[in-house]
């Protein structure tokens, strides 16, 4: 791991089990294009199938916290599946303490999605052509629950309420995603 800057990313939640209090969600997707700001500047960025190989929940602990303020801590994750499809799938325990269920909820609802705060390692990062960023190999810091999506092809797949229940279909909006995208990438370069 290095010590170098860490980076903020949002995907979208997969679904949520209010009985167990878990969120299975996209931290990050594999293989899709964004436009993302990088040092002052907008590129485009795609994270590598297999940057996040060998992450996993028993080695350190991840918090997930609100809007990534550290102090805000909301749950942790349990279990991550770097080998997913569609990207770096990870199950969240959101805690019972204050505002877990208003997370529960809001991400059940669509209103809230995963951001990854993350790093990248040495020799992980590819640029292979000019405002092409490739991702290759990352280490995660944390997960942020955040209504602002930074991916806009990491779709809901499935809400769940109760074991057993029907999953919900949610159809994509690939306009809105690209604005709320370009609404994100605005707050990142007012931070630096």
């Amino acid at each position: 791991m290095t010590s170098l800057e860490l980076e903020y990313r949002a995907a979208t939640a997969v679904g949520v089990n209010f009985p167990k209090r878990l969120i299975e969600l996209v931290v990050m997707p594999y293989e899709t294009e964004t436009m993302v700001m990088h040092r002052g500047r907008q590129v485009r960025e795609i994270v590598s199938r297999g940057a996040f190989d060998g992450i996993s929940a028993d080695q350190r602990r991840i918090n997930v916290n609100r809007n990534h303020d550290r102090n805000d801590v909301i749950g942790k994750a349990i279990r991550f599946h770097p080998s997913r499809t569609e990207g770096l799938v990870a199950e969240l325990q959101i805690t019972r303490a204050s505002g877990g269920d208003d997370v529960l909820t809001q991400a059940d609802e669509g209103l809230l999605d995963a951001s990854a705060g993350f790093g990248v390692m040495d020799g992980g990062e590819e640029w292979p052509e000019r405002g092409l960023r490739r991702l290759t190999k990352l280490w995660l810091d944390h997960v942020a629950m955040t209504p602002d999506p930074a991916y806009p092809t990491a779709n809901v797949l499935a809400v769940r309420d109760t074991p057993g229940d029907e999953s919900v279909l949610v159809v994509a909006t690939p306009n809105l995603d690209v604005l709320r995208g370009w609404r994100l990438a605005d707050r990142y370069a007012k931070l630096g």
